[in-house]
């Protein structure tokens, strides 16, 4: 896990004074703290290592910099950037190959010679045997930039699924990578500006239905699962990216045999021991955050399991719980804990601290804050480091590939409704009602009304509030505002294509974006078991009744889970999430002047569709008690302090 920082420049005059990627080099120490490095290739496609970034006045077609948290083979020695023996090929690696053992044994039979035992020197010996089809012999998550001086050519590619980032933009004769979008943003000849549409698409309380935006102008992300080839020696307008691994490939209509259920279940079952076995490994301690939650500690037993097998030390566990009873999970756990036999970390949070952590959480986030969820785990990733943990394995990631969110067992019931599929429809209501202790008309207005209205909004961008204005924006046309994607795979069930579409272009990406930036805040790696690409692919290839169904959702995660978890935890019916409770984070309380002050904030008058006079109505209402819509009160302070502190 490291910090990327690249310079290439491919205007007539290759100069360039080297200051800019120190400035985005320093905006990402926190990203590496065990090491650094630089090279330079020259006008003479000669690359020089450096231990830091040069002062460099003379031509250079290409510079980089990498800030290092060591994970495989501590030693300085495998410290990057890396470059192989005979000079021709230097790798910049954020992430972890969790197969390079393997592919360490491979290249060292077919002839190859390794000075260190990191995977960055695979990289560099898996491209000097098998060029550009190496990426499809990784797993693992990565962002890899390589420059092969004797072909002049240089080489990016990131992870199939997008865990780790990459970004890049084009800037006055030059291309600039880094793994965070504001290093990028602030080195820009243009000062750093907000992505309209991306800044509308947050106002509104929509997630992000795109992974191409950011919220900064002109920054866009390498796509997730491509590659991408650029002559150094001639100049480059565009970025062409090949794919090389696709999820639309697996779908539920592809003509294989269906399993059946019990198959597919001991499937799934078999791949997560896998990726938990794979992940677990590192050269440095390693911790895995546990909310008392069916995801997290299904990860946390199955490592337990694995533990016993390899005689190796407790596990470690860090966990949030509140000072709150109605909001806390201790007891969850607790038993949990208990049961993995854990050293378990649990870290008690009151309003006051996750107030008091706005404007941190804000800086490492480096935008607006949706929810006050990402305080929580920024929160944890501390504590996770505090305890001495550089690895944590992360449990997110399961609801958008098993539908384990209320919203995708609404769309399964609509789809049955609109299929005219009575029998199921029924039946589906009735196990919901009962498995949830609903009315039925209670059910009726949650899981079809409401998600029938939502869609209706969401597919034509529809504003939720009297204060944004759709009608001011650029333009009128509502993939402008969306940034959308049309692409919803290729799965006959409108419930796989929505979760498709939330994989692979918009929850799923938002969420390893925001578990990046909080975790590398703390020096810490983030591994994601449910993201493994095998994985996906089993549970994309599946019908959707064998995720969501009977009154339950994520039900091949429920059939690894029932033999090994507690009952308590099994049949919890009211997972906690960390909101926004008007009773415990007082906004309208000792807060309220500065919730005031932030809807008068003078930058939102920068933005067209921002009736500000109303914004401040609005605020003062929610003050007065007139609504009680707090999540777009906290929406509109994070953008405040957000605004505020980047100085946009």
């Amino acid at each position: 896990m490291c910090g990327i920082s690249a310079i290439f420049r491919f205007a007539s005059d290759p100069t360039e004074d080297l200051t800019d990627l120190q400035r985005m080099h320093d905006a990402q120490r926190h990203r590496g703290p065990d090491g650094e490095g630089a090279f330079v290739i020259g006008q003479d496609f000669g690359g020089t290592r450096f231990h830091q970034i040069p002062r460099n006045n003379e031509p250079v077609r290409f510079a980089g910099a990498v800030r290092r948290l060591r994970i495989s083979d501590t030693r300085p020695e495998a410290d990057q950037p890396m470059v192989s023996v005979d000079g021709r090929v230097w790798v910049m690696l954020n992430g972890a190959i969790y197969n390079y053992r393997e592919l360490t044994a491979e290249l060292t039979a077919a002839g190859h010679k390794f000075r260190t035992g990191s995977d960055t020197e695979v990289v560099v010996e898996a491209y000097r045997r098998w060029g550009t089809s190496c990426f499809n012999r990784f797993d693992g998550m990565w962002a890899i930039l390589i420059v092969d001086t004797e072909r002049r050519r240089l080489i990016g590619s990131r992870d199939r699924v997008g865990i780790k980032p990459f970004y890049f933009a084009m800037d006055d004769g030059r291309l600039l990578f880094a793994s965070e979008p504001w290093a990028v943003a602030h080195v820009q000849r243009k000062a750093a500006a907000v992505e309209p549409a991306r800044f509308f698409e947050f106002l509104s309380g929509y997630p992000p239905r795109s992974s191409e935006l950011t919220f900064y102008r002109g920054v866009k992300p390498v796509p997730a699962g491509t590659w991408f080839e650029l002559a150094l020696d001639r100049p480059a307008r565009d970025i062409r990216f090949e794919a090389y691994w696709k999820l639309s490939d697996f779908h539920s209509g592809n003509g294989r045999p269906l399993p059946t259920f019990a198959d597919a279940s001991a499937k799934f079952s078999e791949l997560l021991m896998h990726s938990v076995a794979g992940q677990s490994l590192a050269d440095v301690k390693v911790g895995a955050l546990m909310s008392g939650g069916l995801d997290s500690s299904t990860i946390v037993m199955l490592w337990s399991e694995l533990a016993r097998q390899r005689d190796s030390q407790r596990l470690d566990t860090i966990s949030i719980a509140w000072d709150d009873p109605q909001m806390s999970e201790r007891p969850y756990i607790e038993a949990i804990a208990a049961k993995a036999q854990s050293d378990s970390h649990i870290l008690e949070l009151s309003h006051r601290s996750v107030w008091n952590s706005v404007d941190d959480v804000v800086r490492a986030q480096a935008q607006p804050l949706l929810g006050q969820d990402l305080i929580a785990q920024y929160h944890a990733y501390r504590f996770a480091r505090q305890n001495g943990d550089t690895v944590v394995m992360d449990g997110n990631g399961l609801d958008e590939v098993q539908a384990g969110l209320p919203s995708y067992e609404a769309q399964m019931v609509v789809e049955r409704l609109q299929r005219l599929d009575l029998v199921n429809f029924v039946a589906e209501l009735r196990a919901i009602a009962r498995n949830y202790d609903r009315s039925y008309a209670g059910v009726l207005r949650s899981y079809v009304y409401t998600p029938l209205r939502r869609n209706f909004r969401e597919a034509k961008a529809l504003p939720q509030y009297p204060w944004l204005d759709i009608r001011a924006c650029d333009t009128a046309d509502p993939a402008w505002i969306a940034g959308a994607t049309a692409d919803r795979g290729n799965d006959p069930s409108h419930l796989n294509r929505m979760l498709y579409r939330e994989a692979r272009h918009t929850n799923i990406p938002a969420v390893l974006m925001h578990s990046d930036r909080n975790s590398m805040a703390h020096s810490v790696e983030a591994r994601f078991p449910y993201l493994d690409h095998r994985l996906l692919e089993h549970c994309f290839s599946l019908p959707p009744e064998y995720k969501v169904g009977f009154g339950r959702r994520k039900r091949l995660l429920y059939e690894v889970a029932k033999t090994r978890l507690p009952r308590m935890v099994l049949e919890n019916k009211q997972k906690m999430r960390f909101v926004l409770m008007n009773s415990w984070m007082p906004m309208r309380g000792e807060h309220a002047a500065v919730v005031r002050e932030a809807s008068r904030h003078p930058a939102f008058a920068k933005f067209a569709y921002v009736d500000q006079a109303r914004m401040h109505a609005f605020v003062d209402d929610y003050l007065a008690e007139r609504h009680d819509n707090g999540y777009a009160v906290w929406r509109i302070f994070t953008a405040s302090r957000w605004l505020d502190i980047f100085g946009l």
